[in-house]
């Protein structure tokens, strides 16, 4: 194979495993979702729900905590003493699995883009299915299992 080849192979391999680096995983279905929230999965996880106070008030996932996209940033820019005192829950780290959804989708990847910048070493996933999955889902009565 020419060198020139081999040095493009190399910078392709190069940009993938730079836009690799960040531990986001698949995105999360309803029933793992489900599972994780009635303890039926024991895997130690922060829900995140990044609509607006105003969505919010509507209903919510259970054990989810709620920060405005706009506050995403911020909030994860803060020293785990103040993130727990802004908002009531301990500061996601690497030993769980960050977990952020919105009302549709959209915003909670936007979030994940965002805290993947400040925290890189999170395990960072995506409830794409989100509010609305969730209700839909959660109205059906669908098993645990």
């Amino acid at each position: 194979m020419p060198a020139s080849l081999l040095r493009t192979a190399y910078h392709r391999a190069t940009a993938v495993s730079a836009r690799r680096m960040y531990t986001t995983k698949p995105d999360v279905s309803f029933q793992e979702l489900r599972q994780l929230i009635h303890g039926v999965k024991h895997t130690p996880y922060t829900l995140i729900d990044v609509r607006e106070p105003h969505e919010v008030a509507e209903g919510k996932v259970p054990t989810a905590t709620n920060i405005p996209l706009g506050d995403v940033a911020a909030a994860f820019s803060l020293p785990a003493d103040d993130f727990k005192a802004k908002y009531g829950i301990d500061k996601p780290t690497t030993s769980q699995e960050t977990i952020f959804y919105c009302r549709s989708g959209k915003r909670s990847q936007n979030a994940i883009d965002q805290v993947e910048k400040i925290s890189p070493e999170l395990v960072i996933r995506n409830y794409r299915g989100s509010w609305l999955n969730y209700l839909e889902n959660a109205l059906d009565n669908k098993s645990l299992v």
